[in-house]
This record gives C-alpha cells, sequence and structure tokens, in this order.
C-alpha cells in the first residue's frame, strides 16, 4: 500500500548524516543509481510519498521514499524529480514494489536535476529503512522518539481504529486535544472541549483565508486553534481534510507537531492508496454517461448499477465549476466530493467541459434540496474562492436511464444558467430552464458581451467620468415595473431627478424606456455579469 507521511526530522542532540554514509549503515542495502552532487549533502529527515508533486510538503535535507505508484509517463518523472530537486531534498530512494522495476527516465531525471537517486530491495521494508536512518541521526546509544511516535501511529491505523484512533493516540501521548475536519471544516472525528461546532467552523473559514499550514488562528472568546493541512492525493487541489488541534503548535513540546503531521500523513495514506479505485470508478462512469447519451437504457442501467448506483431509485445529476480561485477548476470537485462524503451512494466525479458531474442519490429529495447541499459545501469553501466564484447546476430527480439523460442535460443547462448569475455561489435548478436566462446561456459568451457592452458599457464609461449612477437608476426603473413614484422613492430623489437621469439613458444608448421592446434589451443586458 503506498504510504505518504510527514517527514520525521532530526532531534536536538541528534547528528546529521550525510547522503554518502547511507551505504554504510547495516541493513539498508541501498544501490546507488545516480551519485549526483546532493551525494555529498547531509539528511536531516525522512520522507515517504507517493503524491506526485510533493515539492511544498518538503523543508530541504530529507532522504525522500517512494514507491514509485505515481508514476504512468516520463513526463510524471520530470514532475517528482523536479519537485525534490527545487525543494532541496538529500537524495531519493525509489522501490519498485507498485509498478514492477524502476522506469529509466526517473534515473534521468535525477541525473538532469542533479539528485542521488538509490534504490533498495524488495525484501527491505520503508518502515526499516525510516528506523534505521532515524536511529543512525539520533545517535549512538538514544532511542527515537520519533521512529516510537511512528509505530504507535501506524499500529493504531492498522487496527482498523480509523481516524478517531489516531487523534485519541495523538492526544494521549501528548496532552494535545485535536479533532479532524473535513475539506470544508465538518468534524468528522475527535474534538477539542470548550471549541463549540459554530467556533470551530469560524476559526476554520479564517485558517483557509489566511492559506498558511500549518497555522494558528485566535478562537473567539480565548485560546487558539492550530491547523494541519491532510495532503489531497490529487495534483493542484488543496488539502483533503484538516487536523485542528488545541494551542499553538509553536509552544508545545519537542515532538509533538511532528507528531501531528504524522498524523495527518496517515490520514492521507488512505486516499492515496484509493487513488486507483477512484480512476476505475471514473471510467466507468464516463461510459455509463455516454450509454445513457446514446440512448442504450439496458446497458446503461447494468453499467451503473456495477458502479453501486441503482438506476430505478432516484438520481439527480449535479454539476458544479469554480472560477478564480487559486486552485482554479479542481475546487469544483472538492466541493462534491465533500458533499459525496457526507451522503452515502454517491458516483464518482468526472470532468467535463470545464467543470465536474456527479450523480446523487436523492431519495425523497428534491432538486432543490440536493442544490442547497451542494451550495453549502460550496458556501463553506468560500475563502478559497477569494474574489471568483462558484456556479451550481442541478436537474430533476430521474428514474432509470431514459430519465437520467434529461436530469443530466437539465444540469448543464441550469450549470450555464448560474454562471450568468452573480454572488460568490450561484445555483441554478431545472425549474431555472423556463427563464429567458436560458436563452442567454446558449448563446456564445462574446456574443453576450458585445450586446451588453452596446447597451450597459457606454452607462458605466459615463458613470465612472461623472460619479453618477445611471446604472443603478436604469435597474431600479425596471425593477419597479416602469413605475415612476416608485422608483422615485426606492432611489429617494425626486421625481423630476429621476426624469432627467433616464432622458439620458436613452440619449447616450439610442433606446426608448416607454417601449416594451427596448425595456427588455436592457432587462437581457443587465442579466449578463
Amino acid at each position: 500500500m503506498p504510504v505518504t507521511r510527514a517527514p520525521l526530522r532530526l532531534r536536538q542532540g541528534g547528528r546529521p548524516v550525510l547522503v554518502t554514509e547511507l551505504l554504510d549503515i547495516p541493513g539498508l542495502d541501498l544501490v546507488p543509481l545516480v551519485p549526483g552532487p546532493t551525494a555529498g549533502r547531509r539528511v536531516r529527515g525522512v520522507y515517504t510519498t507517493d503524491l506526485p508533486d510533493p515539492g511544498r510538503y518538503l523543508d530541504g535535507g530529507e532522504l525522500v521514499l517512494t514507491s514509485s505508484t505515481w508514476y504512468r509517463s516520463p513526463q510524471d518523472a520530470e514532475i517528482f524529480v523536479a519537485a525534490l530537486a527545487g525543494a532541496g531534498c538529500a537524495a531519493l530512494v525509489a522501490g519498485t514494489a507498485g509498478i514492477g522495476r524502476l522506469p529509466a527516465s526517473v534515473p534521468q531525471a535525477c541525473e538532469r536535476h542533479g539528485l542521488a537517486l538509490f534504490t533498495v530491495g524488495d525484501e527491505v521494508s520503508f518502515a526499516t529503512v525510516t528506523e534505521t536512518v532515524l536511529a543512525a541521526l539520533a545517535g549512538p546509544g538514544q532511542r527515537s522518539p520519533g521512529a516510537d511516535l511512528h509505530r504507535g501511529l501506524v499500529a493504531s491505523m492498522a487496527s482498523g481504529a480509523g481516524s478517531e484512533g489516531l487523534v485519541e493516540v495523538f492526544a494521549r501521548a501528548s496532552g494535545v486535544w485535536c479533532a479532524v475536519l473535513s475539506a470544508t471544516g465538518r468534524p468528522t472525528a475527535g474534538h477539542v472541549p470548550q471549541v463549540t461546532p459554530h467556533r470551530l467552523d469560524r476559526v476554520h473559514r479564517d485558517a483557509l483565508a489566511a492559506g498558511t499550514f500549518p497555522g494558528v488562528q485566535p478562537v473567539p472568546g480565548g485560546g487558539k486553534l492550530s491547523f494541519f493541512p491532510v495532503q489531497s492525493p490529487v495534483a493542484h487541489r488543496p488539502p483533503a481534510a484538516y487536523l485542528a488541534a488545541g494551542g499553538d503548535y509553536r509552544d508545545w513540546a519537542p515532538g509533538v507537531a511532528d507528531a501531528a503531521t504524522e498524523v495527518c500523513a496517515l490520514l492521507a495514506m488512505d486516499r492515496v492508496a484509493g487513488q486507483e479505485r477512484r480512476r476505475i470508478e471514473e471510467r466507468f462512469l464516463r461510459e455509463s454517461i455516454q450509454l445513457v447519451r446514446d440512448g442504450q437504457a439496458e446497458a446503461a442501467d447494468g453499467r451503473l448499477r456495477s458502479l453501486g448506483l441503482d438506476p430505478q431509485a432516484q438520481l439527480t445529476a449535479v454539476v458544479v465549476s469554480t472560477h478564480g480561485s487559486h486552485y482554479g477548476g479542481e475546487l469544483a470537485a472538492v466541493i462534491l466530493d465533500d458533499v459525496a462524503e457526507q451522503l452515502p451512494g454517491c458516483s464518482a466525479t468526472i470532468a467535463e467541459d470545464g467543470s465536474y458531474l456527479m450523480l446523487v442519490p436523492t431519495r425523497d429529495e428534491d432538486e432543490h434540496r440536493t442544490a442547497a447541499r451542494v451550495e453549502h459545501a460550496a458556501d463553506r469553501l468560500r475563502p478559497l474562492l477569494a474574489e471568483g466564484w462558484a456556479a451550481v447546476g442541478t436537474g430533476r430527480p430521474a428514474v432509470g436511464a431514459i430519465a437520467l439523460r434529461r436530469s443530466l442535460d437539465e444540469a448543464r443547462h441550469a450549470h450555464r444558467i448560474a454562471s450568468l448569475g452573480s454572488g460568490t455561489v450561484r445555483t441554478a435548478t431545472g425549474d431555472n430552464l423556463s427563464s429567458h436566462l436560458l436563452l442567454l446561456a446558449s448563446v456564445p459568451e462574446e456574443v453576450r458581451q458585445l450586446f451588453r457592452d452596446r447597451l450597459i458599457g457606454v452607462l458605466e464609461t459615463y458613470d465612472t467620468e461623472h460619479r453618477s449612477n445611471l446604472v443603478g437608476t436604469l435597474t431600479a426603473f425596471l425593477d419597479a415595473s416602469g413605475s415612476w413614484h416608485r422608483c422615485a422613492e426606492q432611489l429617494h430623489v425626486h421625481v423630476n431627478t429621476l426624469r432627467y437621469r433616464l432622458q439620458r439613458i436613452e440619449q447616450l444608448t439610442g433606446h426608448s424606456l416607454a417601449t416594451l421592446h427596448d425595456r427588455v434589451d436592457f432587462c437581457l443586458a443587465l442579466s449578463i455579469r
């Protein structure tokens, strides 16, 4: 099973070990493949990973261990080795248990980037390498607390105790209370006494906004919480979960912060191990949806059942996209994954046309309840959206492959309508398909923008140059259904002032607010963001 865990580092009183000295340590049986300039570096820690791009989790001086299961093509080797070299790693130990033999592109990449490369026989486990190197770092006659801690946490995980067992072991050994949070901040294991769920949610949002991990945030009413990230097995996505622990980790006893990162690494292990299964599910789901589109109902039903989805129960299609986030469109997958963690029986998520699609079992729910679930998950990640936004489209619940095709079409159209909205989280359902926004959504974006700029752009330019509010006046007038008095009251201006502004709008745009056709044009233009 591939493992991704935090760096176990040199402790105070220990001694660094030269990379070249690793060959002389009994029991390691390392075989040098690429000497590299880094062979003269000092090893200050051990880091095991199968992430495709682990650079952001390294501090420098680590002996990196990998089973190479991230490898799919020579480009993968370039990305992985470049990340290690850029982070200042001491050397790489590449195992082959997960892939059979080491691809030639791995040593070639190490040669290019000047990174020392070793391999190790299948009979020597990474746990043995880790404990042996840590013992060498601790010095003669010294026990490695990092190795002892790692052994205890792994034993807890192997016993099947899961995340609850890990946080219990951590709390018992360190005296620090902690809770495991989902990507959106939902508590899933453990707890921190005297920190209510409401306060925990608020502090988690503050931690997301700060964007630095590990990080420390004050708790309203007193105290602090330290946040540690659980790595996502998918590149370019935010952390898959978080460990929230009481107090400031910088004030903890020596080794406790390392223990917290070790807990996070073990929590990430199952996610990395399950990545291949998710890839298979995604491929099967993509094939199932294609069968639905092609009208092959019987074949589609069978394929959906193989994924654990009951086509004769209610399934609802949901489409989500995110824009303007540091994580780009990948944040949409995180939103849907959070919904799937709360609702058993959801399908895998698949990427299509810049968005992510998922099938949700809805039972007695309607599309509005499902949309609200997704909207709530997106709202909890609002700090990661920054100045960007998320669009959520939901189809009506469907029974059977034929009805599911309709739900898929509705979800995609609703998603396009939501994208035309305003605000940070924009939601639309099948009910919105009778709106004029559906017609706008079917028009190419460049045509929509030309139409809007022709009518509204000139007013925005005038407002900027004259510090006026013609766009706001036009919006209020249309919202008041063309009532002069209601609009004047809403804007707190005299009717004559309103009349002057509306005349100016007509002069600048060449459209008359006295005709229904021109009012419709203005309404459509204002609907385009």
